[in-house]
């Protein structure tokens, strides 16, 4: 629910809502009436709606009307719909008044019928777009925490994608019904002809030429610990080559295919870590390390800030990208409101050195440009040379395509070092400066660079071999992309360019080493695919194991060996995936079962991979996993249900009710055998039954 709110007021505030009233003097009410005729048609909402509010906003010269209704008792689903003035719609959702906390539920229709049922509804209630479009689909797993099938459509001009512009749509797997649909369309944008487009192999010859690969040193974060690995990468993913001229283009990609089923996880740390009040006291007295005073003698020093300066917020954080790296932050402000000057710095604590600063005040908005880009550029070069002359000849200045305007209309330059180690470029890692055009002044300045091992260059693949990975196994695509999409002023700039581009289906990290496909945690990249086994034909649970499979609760491999007998460790995997299909579990189990631990499933002095569990074992963790073993642990309450009854393990007693109960575990001819060791298909089986009960 809360994703369909989010979804429908980002489109509300994108398009700038205005209060009906303001429209009143423009008869817009015929309008309104119109569109809530229309929505009520198309969504057959019926007159036990007793609540309805609207307003009504104007974007690119196109009236759009937003539309919700509720109903009083909190016996219908909340409805809302925004509606152009020409009737196309352009989201759609309905939601429960209250949370329910809803299990999963076995689909009652197939992913494809749910297609059908999204293309026709597109046609249905946006005619005008249901011609323009094409179904994407992404192979990935079913979300177990969804009762809803996804599907993505992109829009299609000329035969040519235009990723930017998009149709979102979820059906209900059980009713069939569209539950969330939201369109992202820009109405008034033009598209280029495709006439005179230069060829695919010369795009790659170019894009080779003018934007290519460069040897990169990547370090991504995994429980907190970096990992660097050596790439081969563009530095920019974000240029393309114009099909029609050749020349390098800035692209705003749309969110990369691969990053849809993305372990989101694997960022680490976003942010630097602020110390407490008593760690910090502690950390000061770390051997080293320079006092406070120290810190603001040297910023004032470097910035030249006299007393009027006065600071006023003092901070001693560690850096997360270096062990045992502590730096001060110290802001300054001198004058009050809109006189105010402000300046922040930060200073190792230990070597001294300036890390960063940026300072801005009252400026004089009429002052002229002095200072064109390559003056602004030496400007730049001679400051590093005075304030970290150790690095200057350790980075590369890079040009962001695309990033500056015509003199007239730029005043401050923003200038990109990039450190390079041999041959590799290091990534995040280097020195960037902003010059103020109209003074020469600094502005802003931030130095990043790690201090770690970074692994040997020897023995790589050539440029070459990467070149071949990067066309044959990721590709270049000719698309669409509006270079203006994030200008102020677009309406006389609105159109769509053709570029040739990577596609981003996959990423375009190549291994360094051994030329295979890495993803950001510098790991092979994987493509998630469903599991299909071919030893489960014979299986009595093999329908059970294909479901499971949809939603990504698989063992690992292509077999899934359904008469072999089940160790602990695999069937609390698929425990573990039930709660969390997407999860990466690691080879050794530690994570595994800390995983399990943090859910109160599995408790102390259980962990036993390689043993063979069996039924009763089995359903204990199921009910634990359900948050009902504290009722479960009142043995007393439970009678005996099955002939073999006296051979349960007494304080396990009632996890069998529980689970009988719930049709999870069943008997044969009234006996249970608690003790009987499980086969794989006979897991896979109570898993399907815990996940998908109906009661």
């Amino acid at each position: 629910m809360r994703r369909k709110i989010a979804l429908f007021l980002t489109f509300v505030l994108a398009l700038g809502v205005i209060p009906f009233s303001s429209y009143a003097e423009e008869a817009y009410d015929k309008q309104l009436e119109e569109a809530i005729l229309r929505s009520r048609k198309l969504f057959n909402i019926s007159s036990e709606y007793d609540q309805f509010d609207y307003s009504v906003g104007s974007w690119s010269g196109t009236t759009v009307f937003y539309l919700s209704w509720s109903d009083s008792k909190g016996k219908l689903d909340n409805v809302h719909v925004s509606i152009a003035v020409d009737g196309t719609v352009l989201s759609f959702g309905k939601w429960k008044p209250i949370y329910e906390d809803q299990r999963p539920k076995l689909p009652k229709i197939s992913k494809e019928e749910g297609l059908n049922i999204a293309m026709d509804f597109i046609k249905k209630v946006s005619p005008k777009l249901g011609n323009s479009i094409k179904h994407i689909e992404i192979s990935q797993p079913l979300n177990i925490n969804s009762n809803s099938y996804g599907y993505y459509f992109v829009r299609i001009e000329n035969g040519i994608p235009y990723y930017n512009n998009r149709i979102d749509i979820s059906v209900d797997s059980s009713t069939g019904e569209v539950t969330d649909y939201y369109v992202n369309w820009d109405r008034d944008l033009k598209f280029a002809d495709v006439k005179n487009l230069i060829t695919l192999e010369k795009a790659k010859e170019l894009y080779k030429e003018k934007v290519g690969l460069n040897l990169i040193y990547k370090t991504s974060y995994k429980d907190g610990k970096p990992n660097v690995f050596l790439t081969y990468s563009p530095l920019n993913t974000n240029l393309a080559i114009n099909a029609k001229d050749g020349e390098v283009t800035s692209i705003y990609d749309f969110y990369p295919l691969y990053d849809k089923t993305a372990d989101m996880g694997a960022g680490g740390y976003t942010s630097n870590e602020e110390l407490s009040p008593d760690e910090k006291a502690a950390v000061e007295g770390i051997a080293g390390l320079i006092s406070q005073g120290e810190a603001e003698k040297i910023s004032r020093e470097i910035l030249e800030l006299d007393s009027e300066y006065k600071l006023n917020y003092v901070n001693l954080y560690k850096n997360w990208r270096a062990e045992d790296s502590y730096n001060w932050q110290l802001d300054f402000t001198k004058g009050s409101d809109s006189n105010a000057y402000y300046v922040s710095v930060s200073i190792d604590a230990k070597t001294k050195e300036l890390i960063y600063f940026y300072r801005f005040g009252p400026e004089d908005g009429n002052k002229r440009v002095e200072y064109d880009k390559e003056k602004a550029l030496e400007i730049a070069k001679e400051y590093i040379r005075k304030m970290n002359p150790d690095k200057i000849d350790l980075i590369e200045f890079r040009e962001d395509e695309g990033s500056y305007r015509p003199l007239q209309e730029q005043r401050y330059y923003y200038f990109n070092f990039v450190r390079k180690l041999d041959k590799a470029y290091v990534d995040q890692d280097g020195i960037s400066v902003t010059v103020d055009g109209a003074s020469g002044n600094i502005t802003e300045y931030r130095v990043n660079w790690t201090t770690r091992d970074f692994p040997s260059q020897k023995d790589i693949i050539s440029l070459e071999k990467a070149y071949g990975i990067l066309y044959n196994d990721i590709g270049l695509e000719l698309r669409y992309v509006n270079p203006n999409i994030y200008e102020g002023n677009v309406r006389d700039k609105k159109e769509a360019i053709l570029v040739y581009s990577l596609k981003t289906e996959k990423p375009s990290l190549i291994d360094a080493k051994t030329g295979a496909l890495l993803n950001y945690l510098g790991e092979p990249y994987e493509e998630r695919q469903i599991a299909s086994y071919k030893d489960i034909e014979d299986s009595y649970a093999k329908d059970k194991i294909n479901m499971l499979a949809q939603y990504g609760i698989a063992l690992p491999g292509d077999d899934f060996r359904p008469k072999e007998k089940m160790k602990q460790k695999d069937f609390l995997y698929l425990l573990a995936k039930a709660h969390s299909p997407y999860m990466e579990i690691d080879e050794s189990s530690d994570k595994l079962y800390s995983y399990l631990a943090t859910l109160g499933i599995v408790r102390e002095g259980e962990k036993n991979p390689e043993r063979i569990i069996n039924k009763e074992e089995a359903v204990k963790y199921i009910i634990r996993s359900l948050k009902y073993d504290k009722i479960a642990d009142l043995t007393d309450i439970y009678k005996d249900i099955f002939k073999d009854s006296k051979d349960i393990t007494p304080e396990l007693k009632g996890y069998i009710s529980i689970a009988y109960g719930l049709n999870i575990v069943e008997g044969y001819n009234g006996y249970l055998n608690p003790k009987q060791e499980l086969k794989r298909e006979d897991g896979a089986n109570l898993i399907y039954n815990y996940l998908f009960n109906e009661i």
